[in-house]
Order: C-alpha cells, then sequence, then structure tokens
C-alpha cells in the first residue's frame, strides 16, 4: 500500500466510531454513552452532553459532532446545554442575569449559534453588554443589544490577509460560510455587513491603539493630522534623529540632510459613484489629506486647464485634462513619498477627481511638507513631469495660505525627473533634470513610487466599492501595514545599499581617474569651472550638453565619406616602391597585411554574389595585391633572409601541389613578417635593428587603429541617432538606407578591429613584456562600443547611467583629431578636447554619485537607530500619562507601553550591530547615537549565534517576534527593491536571501507599532 493510500484510509478513518463498533461509554465520567465528539480538540474521545460542556467551558467555539447512529452528524455546544458566563474573566459572577442569551458568533472556524449569560452583579465597568463581549475577545457588531459578535482572531486574522494579499471582505466572509456549512442546506444568516462594519471600526481602533492615542489624556478626539501614521526612522527629522547643530553645517555638507521626496498618480485606485454617505472615523490622522480644508481648495480651480509645455513623449499633464468618467466620484490618487527609503508620508495622499492635475498635486505636496519638513534647508522633489510642473511652481504656491507657503529663501528645492521616465523627455530635460548629472542626491533613482503602486492595485478592486470615507481608512490601512514592512526591513535594505555602493564607486572612480588621466590639467580646470558655473546658475551653459558640432550629425556628408573612402581603396592596386629603407620595408608589409585582411573580410560578399562580374571584381584585386607582394618579396630577402627558410620549410608541410593549387589564394598567403619568424632566427636571420623598428611600427599600428575605432564608433553613433530621430518611421525606402548606410560602416570598424587585434598579437611576440602593455590592451568584443552606448546594448543588458562605464579604448590614449568624425586638418585642439567632455563629466558624475550614496548611508544608519531610540523613550514617556483610568486600565497601558518601547529598543540595537558589522567589512565606522536604554531588549526566543550581526535579515530575531498580527510583519523581506534600484534603472547587485528561518516560534500576542 502507497502512502498517499495510508493518508487516505486516516482520511476516512476520522468519519467512524474508530475502534469501536458500538457508541462507547464517556470518556470523562464513564456514567453515560458518549456521542459527542469534538473536532478541534486532539484525539477521538466520545464524551456524553454534560462532560462535553464541562470541557469546554472556556473553548465555546470549538466544532463538535454527534453520532446519530450511522454517521457523526453536526451539533453545537448550544444544542448541548453549554452556557457561557461573562463579565468576570472566566471567573464566576456573583449576580449573573437570570435569563441567558443567544448570540451568533462569527469565528475563523465557522459561523455558530452560542448561549451566553451577562453579568448583573452592578459594575460600574459592566454595566454595557458590549464591554463584556468585548473583555470575552468578542467584538460586538451593534452596541444597544448585541446580537452578533466577531472573534479578535477572526478580524485579526481577515486583518493580516487582506493588508498581506489584499483579501476582499467578500471572498472572506464567504470562505467563513462555507467552512460552516459546504452542503448549502443549512446556511447561516447573511451577515456580510455587520462584519465589514464591524472590520472597519476593529482597523480604526487597532491604528489609534498604535499611535499611542490610549495613553493620551486628549482621547481620541485629540489626535492631530497625521497622528497615525508609520514614520521613516532614516529620513532627516529635527529634534529627532539629527544633530543639534546640523543647520550649521557647512553649505556643501548640507545635502547629506536634505528631504527627498517623489510625487507620481495612480489611476487604478478609483472609488465608484454609489452614493453612499458615510462618516470619516480618522479625517487626515493618517495618509490622506484632511479632507474638507483639501475640498474647499479643489473648489476654487475647478475650471483650470493644464498646459503642456515639454517636448517629451510622456503624457502625464495630457491625461491631466480627460473629463471624469461619471460612473466614478474619484479616478485615481496622487502620492508622496520620501524617495530613498520609499515610505508613504504624512498627509502625501489626496484623490484625484479630473486627473493629475496642479491644482490637486500642489496641495497634496505642500500639506505634506508644512507638516513635515518645514524646517528643512534643502529638498529634492521628483516627479515625471517636474520639468514642466516646476515652471509656476511658486506662483501657485503664493496662492495657497501662508502655512503651506515654503520659504524659498531658507529652503533650497530642487526638481528632477525619476531615471525610468527621463528617457521619454527630449534631451534639454534629460541633461537638466537628470539625478544621474545632479550634485548631493546619491543613488537615488526617484522610481520606488511605482513599486508601492504595485502593492496598492491589489486592493482597487474591493476598495472602489466602498463608501470614500471607508475606502480612505482601509488605505491608509495597507499604507502602514507597507511602511511596517519597510521599518521592519530596513537592517537589510541598507546593508543591500552599502554592499552594492562601495565596489561600485572604487570601479567608477579607477575609471574615471584613469579617463582623466588622458587629458591636459588646464582641460580638466576647464570643465571643472564650466561644471561649477552650470551647477550654481543653470542658465549657463550646460556641460553634459553635446556640442552642436558632435550632435549635428550630417548623415548625407557621412554616406559621401563612405563611397569616397571606398574609391580611394578601389584605386589602390600597385604599391611603389622606390624607397627601399627598413622602415619603408616593414611599413609596406604592414600595408600588405592590412590589404590581405581587408580582402578575406570583403571575399564572402564577392562570392556569394555569383556572378561573372562580382568573380571578375574579386580577381583583379587579387592580381593587384599578388604584383605588390610579389614586389616586396624581393626585399624581403634582403632584410630578412630567415623569412626564405620559414618559406621553405612550410611548402614542405604543404600534402600535394594539387593542395597548394586550391590554397595558393593570395589573401591567405603568409607574409612572414619579423613577429612570424621564430625567435631563435632573429639574431643571425634578420637585419639589424629590424625587430625594433618593426616594434614600434606595431604600436603605432596599433594606436592608429585604435584612434580609428574610436572614430567609427563615434560616427555609428551619429547615424543610428540619425537614424532614430529624423528616419524612423513608416517609411521602408529611408530606413533601409539607414541600415546599409550602418552596416557599411560596421563593416569599416571591423577592419579596424581586424588590424589592432593583428598588430597587438605581433607585439606580444616581439616585446611580450613591454610597456606597451598598460594602453595596448586586449580587446574584446564588449570592449567595442561608442562612450554613451544608447546603440551598444546597454539598454538590453538592464543597467542605467550609474553602472555604465567607458570602455577602456576611450581611456588610454590622449584623444585626438582623429577620435573625431569630421578629422581633418582644420579641427583645433580645443574642438577635440569639447566633443570628449561629455564623456568626461558623465564620468565623473557616476563616481561622484556612488561616494554621495556611500556618505548617505553612513548618515542614514546612525540616524535610524537614533530615531528608532527616540520612538522607545517616547513610548515610554505615555506609559502614566492618564491619570483617569481603573488600575486594570492603567496596567494595560503601562504593559502596551513598555512592550512597544521594548519593539524599537530591539530594532535599535539589532540594526546597530548588523550595520557595525557591514561597515567593518568595509574598513568602514561611524559614529553611534549613544543611549542609556530605559528597558532592556525584549528577551532572546532562542540563542543568538557567534555571527549574528552578520544575519542578513538586519536585525536579531526576538526584536519582530511580537510583531505578526498584520501577517506583513511575520517575514520581514525588506524593500522589495534595493534603495537604488529599479527596472530599467541599474541594480546589478547580488540578490540575498532576507526570509527568516521557518522555524521560528510566533507568538500569539500581537500588537505591533
Amino acid at each position: 500500500m502507497g502512502v498517499r493510500d495510508v493518508f487516505l484510509d486516516e482520511s476516512i478513518r476520522q468519519e467512524g466510531l474508530g475502534i469501536f463498533s458500538e457508541p462507547p461509554q464517556c470518556s470523562a465520567c464513564c456514567n453515560d454513552v458518549g456521542l459527542v465528539r469534538c473536532e478541534d480538540c486532539v484525539g477521538m474521545h466520545m464524551m456524553c452532553n454534560t462532560c462535553i460542556c464541562d470541557a469546554h467551558a472556556r473553548e465555546p467555539l470549538h466544532r463538535i459532532k454527534r453520532w446519530n447512529g450511522e454517521f457523526f452528524a453536526d451539533y453545537t455546544l448550544a444544542q448541548a446545554g453549554l452556557c457561557i458566563q461573562l463579565g468576570h474573566d472566566g471567573c464566576p459572577c456573583p449576580s449573573p442575569r437570570s435569563h441567558p442569551n443567544k448570540i451568533t458568533v462569527i469565528d475563523i472556524s465557522g459561523i455558530r449559534s452560542v448561549t451566553v449569560r451577562y453579568c448583573d452583579c452592578g459594575d460600574l465597568a459592566l454595566s454595557h453588554t458590549y464591554v463584556q463581549l468585548l473583555r470575552a475577545k468578542w467584538w460586538p457588531a451593534t452596541i444597544a443589544r448585541p446580537r452578533t459578535v466577531i472573534t479578535w482572531r477572526t478580524m485579526k486574522m481577515f486583518h493580516a490577509m487582506t493588508v498581506q494579499g489584499k483579501m476582499n471582505a467578500y471572498d472572506f466572509w464567504n470562505g467563513l460560510v462555507r467552512i460552516t456549512d459546504g452542503t448549502g442546506l443549512f446556511l447561516p444568516k447573511n451577515q456580510y455587513k455587520d462584519f465589514i462594519r464591524s472590520m472597519r471600526c476593529f482597523r480604526n481602533i487597532r491604528a489609534l491603539k498604535r499611535a499611542g492615542r490610549a495613553h493620551d489624556p486628549g482621547g481620541i478626539e485629540a489626535t492631530s493630522l497625521g497622528d497615525l501614521v508609520v514614520e521613516c526612522p532614516a529620513c532627516p527629522q529635527p529634534g529627532r534623529n539629527l544633530p543639534q547643530d546640523w543647520k550649521d553645517a557647512p553649505e556643501n555638507e548640507q545635502w547629506k540632510y536634505a528631504m527627498m521626496f517623489s510625487m507620481d498618480a495612480n489611476f487604478k485606485l478609483k472609488l465608484k459613484n454609489r452614493g453612499l454617505d458615510d462618516v470619516q472615523l480618522a479625517p487626515g490622522w493618517a495618509y490622506f489629506v484632511p479632507p474638507e480644508p483639501y475640498k474647499e481648495h479643489l473648489d476654487k480651480h475647478k475650471d483650470e486647464v493644464e498646459m503642456k509645455a515639454c517636448g517629451s513623449s510622456f503624457a502625464a499633464v495630457d491625461l491631466a485634462n480627460i473629463p471624469a468618467q461619471k460612473r466614478f466620484t474619484v479616478n485615481g490618487v496622487g502620492a508622496v513619498i520620501c524617495a530613498r527609503h520609499l515610505f508613504y508620508r504624512k498627509n502625501g495622499v489626496g484623490d484625484l477627481q479630473k486627473g493629475e492635475r496642479y491644482c490637486n498635486m500642489d496641495f497634496i505636496l505642500l500639506g505634506m511638507i508644512a507638516r513635515t519638513a518645514a524646517d528643512m534647508k534643502k529638498m529634492v522633489l521628483t516627479y515625471d513631469i517636474a520639468c514642466q510642473y516646476s515652471k509656476n511652481f511658486l506662483r501657485r504656491m503664493a496662492q495657497f495660505p501662508v502655512e503651506f507657503q515654503i520659504d524659498i529663501s531658507e529652503t533650497d528645492i530642487t526638481f528632477l525627473i525619476p531615471k525610468f521616465h527621463l528617457l521619454a523627455h527630449g534631451v534639454p530635460c534629460q541633461v537638466s533634470y537628470s539625478l544621474n548629472f545632479t550634485e548631493g542626491v546619491g543613488r537615488t533613482c526617484g522610481e520606488g513610487i511605482e513599486a508601492g503602486w504595485a502593492d496598492t492595485n491589489g486592493a482597487s478592486l474591493s476598495t472602489r466599492e466602498m463608501s470614500g470615507e471607508g475606502r480612505h481608512e482601509a488605505l491608509d490601512d495597507f499604507l502602514s501595514a507597507i511602511n511596517w514592512r519597510k521599518t521592519i526591513g530596513l537592517g537589510a535594505q541598507l546593508h543591500r545599499a552599502l554592499k552594492q555602493a562601495v565596489p561600485a564607486y572604487k570601479r567608477k572612480q579607477a575609471v574615471f581617474e584613469e579617463s582623466s588621466a588622458t587629458f591636459a590639467p588646464a582641460v580638466l580646470e576647464k570643465w571643472e569651472r564650466m561644471l561649477a558655473t552650470w551647477q550654481a546658475d543653470g542658465s549657463k551653459p550646460n556641460p553634459y550638453r553635446e556640442p552642436e558640432c558632435s550632435m549635428s550629425y550630417d548623415y548625407a556628408q557621412y554616406v559621401k565619406q563612405l563611397a569616397l573612402q571606398e574609391a580611394e581603396e578601389v584605386r589602390r592596386g600597385k604599391i611603389s616602391l622606390h624607397e627601399t629603407s627598413a622602415s619603408v620595408f616593414l611599413s609596406v608589409g604592414l600595408d600588405l597585411e592590412d590589404q590581405q585582411s581587408v580582402s578575406t573580410l570583403s571575399k564572402a560578399k564577392h562570392e556569394d554574389a555569383k556572378t561573372k562580374a562580382g568573380r571578375a571584381a574579386l580577381q583583379d584585386k587579387r592580381n593587384a595585391l599578388q604584383h605588390c607582394v610579389k614586389a616586396w618579396r624581393s626585399i624581403q630577402a634582403i632584410y630578412m633572409p630567415a623569412a626564405g627558410v620559414a618559406m621553405a620549410k612550410a611548402a614542405q608541410r604543404t600534402a600535394t601541389p594539387e593542395v597548394q593549387a586550391l590554397n595558393s589564394k593570395i589573401e591567405d598567403e603568409e607574409l612572414w613578417l619579423p613577429s612570424a619568424i621564430p625567435k631563435e632566427t632573429w639574431t643571425t636571420g634578420l637585419s639589424p635593428g629590424l625587430i625594433e623598428k618593426n616594434k614600434r611600427l606595431r604600436e603605432a599600428q596599433a594606436e592608429d587603429a585604435l584612434h580609428e575605432i574610436r572614430r567609427h564608433l563615434r560616427i555609428r553613433m551619429g547615424l543610428i541617432h540619425y537614424k532614430r530621430v529624423h528616419v524612423a518611421g513608416p517609411g521602408q525606402v529611408a530606413n533601409t538606407r539607414a541600415r546599409t548606410a550602418i552596416a557599411r560602416f560596421n563593416e569599416k570598424l571591423a577592419k579596424h578591429v581586424s588590424r589592432y587585434r593583428a598588430a597587438r598579437q605581433a607585439l606580444t611576440v616581439l616585446d611580450p613584456e613591454g610597456s606597451w602593455q598598460t594602453q595596448l590592451r586586449v580587446l574584446r568584443q564588449e570592449d567595442i562600443r561608442a562612450p554613451r552606448e544608447d546603440d551598444e546594448g546597454q539598454r538590453e543588458r538592464g543597467l542605467g547611467e550609474g553602472h555604465r562605464e567607458l570602455s577602456w579604448i576611450w581611456r588610454v590614449l590622449r584623444h585626438e583629431v582623429r577620435d573625431l568624425p569630421r578629422a581633418d586638418e582644420n579641427v583645433s585642439e580645443e574642438e577635440v578636447n569639447d566633443g570628449m567632455r561629455v564623456d568626461w563629466v558623465k564620468a565623473r558624475a557616476r563616481a561622484r554619485r556612488w561616494h554621495e550614496e556611500i556618505e548617505f548611508l553612513k548618515e542614514e544608519m546612525p540616524r535610524s537607530v537614533k530615531f528608532l531610540h527616540w520612538k522607545s523613550e517616547w513610548w515610554s514617556s505615555r506609559s502614566s500619562m492618564r491619570t483617569d483610568t481603573s488600575p486594570d486600565i492603567a496596567s494595560g497601558l503601562k504593559a502596551y507601553a513598555a512592550r512597544q518601547s521594548s519593539i524599537y529598543t530591539s530594532l535599535a540595537s539589532s540594526f546597530q550591530r548588523y550595520w557595525t558589522a557591514s561597515l567593518a567589512l568595509h574598513n568602514m565606522s561611524v559614529e553611534w547615537p549613544v543611549h542609556e536604554p530605559i528597558r532592556p531588549p525584549l528577551p532572546l526566543a532562542f540563542p543568538l549565534a557567534a555571527d549574528t550581526p552578520s544575519n542578513p535579515v538586519g536585525f536579531p530575531l526576538n526584536a519582530i517576534q511580537l510583531n505578526t498580527d498584520e501577517g506583513d510583519a511575520i517575514r520581514p523581506e525588506g524593500d522589495a527593491h534595493p534603495l537604488n534600484s529599479f527596472p530599467g534603472d541599474d541594480s546589478d547587485s547580488e540578490e540575498e536571501s532576507d526570509a527568516l528561518p521557518s522555524d521560528l516560534d510566533e507568538s500569539e500576542d500581537d500588537d505591533f507599532v
């Protein structure tokens, strides 16, 4: 019998009486027949009604079944006679109510009727029946005369499943109905509306509890705007995680304290127009803007039309003018997050009624800044239409109340476009609004808000059916869960970012220094001045913008130039030998070698034609080359006697005369240049000094070929740019011509690549240990790419500007006229350098952004630890704030504050240990905040290994063991993407496993922040 058969048999065994042929005696009292069995208890014990009720006095929701003579039929503890006494936490009541009550209990085990007896002893705290139900951990669906309750564990389960998996209430409810009765014959009463109404209240109370509102003497009504949010520990917050003198930091270090925001809109999160009138339970208390001021503001801007002034292909502003759909009262939401850590901001989310209009986004942004970042000296805002949004931003801001306005004399605001969206904009935007070219932003990509939308879109189908007020509360709850997930994943997130940044900076800095060495110091100084001038005044010439002469590619001119070069090659059929010096002899030999290579590269094209004209043309070229080689051989016999010996030995190795005739094509004939002669014959078989002269000529040949490769790469880059901008489209003829021209240039590029490789191969024989190797390196296929790789597969590799790296061919030789597409004797050295300027400033920017990223991380790590310690102290300070409570409530307040304080202390301690180890791996250290813990961290659930700080999760596992009520905190996987990456940007970091060990015990106590 197979294992599956055993499992199947054991499953079917549960349906019968087991080892008994008839119902046995009650396993508890042995006085009566046991006909009842509990489905949720361990084992198959059969009991009588009395004993089953006694055994389940504190488990009234277990499912039981009764043997009816043939099978086990559904039965309930209420039918068996169980009555639950409420009011005294399970203790007997001195004065119970005379008559019991039937209530419906909605539980994860099903929906069933339970008999309860209320307390009637006169205790003021228990005077309300709903209080007695709450103390039994049953949530009453109504207040006056509750007839339906939902167990807390059910509400917690649904809460966890909805914030993590976006499960909607309708499916969850029907799942409970199916558990209760899968046949459909005895369906419970439909109490779906009671369930969703109770869940909404439950969410609100949990949010208030986590925000410490129960500890405030002012109570719930004293809640201020944004009090219910989960805040970012790593963002600068004056008075919490910044040094007291942060405003006095030097100007060149203020970027470390900058606030970075990302704005965007999401048109998935709509709301249907169902005409529902509801009550706002948390108006503006979390992430959504306060409703009344927002509505008043929008009423003043109903008829405004946004104007598109950018030449980009991005249509965000076009969407701002689309008419609202009648079946939706809300067509989407706009939001602001912190750009580096991707936390949703306090009052940073608002509904969009008609599209992504400035009036909506302005209110969301300015309201958020006024409440969270009004004191900051520097702000960076990324927005996919920042180029046009920023134009009249100050004018629009002046129309807001004073409390919304930013003092631009004290605060510097920089508008930039996220990296992935930047490609949809024109060249002016790409060089002026780029995060890659802006000082003080590190490797921030600005695209993290898009990943956040992916997390919230799963809730769009359920939230669009809610009332407007209920939808706000549900989305606030989702955003809090997202922020908390990021909080506990911050350890791994910053660790990954540091692991990626340090080696990347070393690589980019080395490339930049190598590139700088190819320019004169005066040129670099000039470029540095130009860069500083542009950074101080954006109206000055932008060093990242291509010079006009390099960008204005003349397609016709390049085609004509190609034709002239090919015509010149056709005319080259005879080499003059009037000069017979050794250097001329060698240079002619190298030229013959080049002609052989060209003939080999073009041979296939001629032979594929299969025409008499094609074959005749090829034979003419062979005859001309044969004549030149024959004339050169006569001189070779004088300078290289060893060549004759080598040719004779090679002839002996040829098998037969037929094979000789077959392989006698001139392009395949060995010329026996000095590098091909055996070294043992160099002394006696070669003219004195010939090896040294050949080596110098080979070096010059390789350098010349390298310059030609660089020139042809620039030409091809220009042709591809021309084709993309001016030719791309439905015109087949124009596209074919452009592709043909590019293919012809690729052939010429291949010729110079072959020439370079031949020269370098010869040098490895002539001077294997020579200094030439520092500049003339191995030329791999991946090295043959333009300085700006739009045409070289950069996008296919999924890498962005920050990971782009100049090929070594642009970093080894001093740039010359030969590197420019229009090289001629009239081009000045200044024009040559200007053509290379953009490559140099971009290499400089790459290195600086990675260095800034490291400096940011070294700031954010201690800043996060300091914030978590501040939050721990904040909770401790609230434990005794209320003096108007009974002892039992005071005990709960004190215990909850202590536990929350301990959670934050544990997170801070574990992050610090983990990051200390991460920094030590790179020989770095930071100054951690000095903190005297008010209470010790949470006790360890198991012994930590000696290398706990290297735990990739980023914190001791005990620090999060109590944080399991949402389901989203059980496995802290950190952020879905690293700090500095986004699909299509430039992340190539190694993936790390951030999951916790699967065998951890999880606490049933589940309130986290």
